[in-house]
């Protein structure tokens, strides 16, 4: 992933949709839905809505660990979607 980290809420990413910045304002994990606050690395996903084709949204995810944790917010809510592919996968097979 070619990201650039930021020390500002700004992100410059010229392959991929979601980017590690560094958080200055207070956001939401959509994960976890505990604030990110200031200081913490976070991964905004860009959302692209039907309705709202001419404006994405975005959702954010916490990127580091908390404490005795195997994975972070944002590896999470990929394992999950990797799941639901390979599920929706396995019932077209079957």
């Amino acid at each position: 992933m070619a990201s650039i980290i930021t020390p500002a809420n700004v992100t410059i990413d010229l392959v991929a949709d979601g980017a590690l910045v560094a958080a200055t304002c207070m956001h939401e994990c959509a994960y976890c839905l505990s604030p990110i606050g200031p200081g913490q690395r976070w991964v905004r996903e860009k959302i692209y809505e039907p309705l709202n084709a001419d404006r994405p949204r975005y959702r954010r995810f916490h990127a580091d660990l908390f404490g005795d944790q195997e994975l972070s917010c944002w590896e999470k809510h990929e394992m999950e979607l990797e799941n639901a592919r390979t599920a929706r996968t396995a019932v077209h097979i079957m």
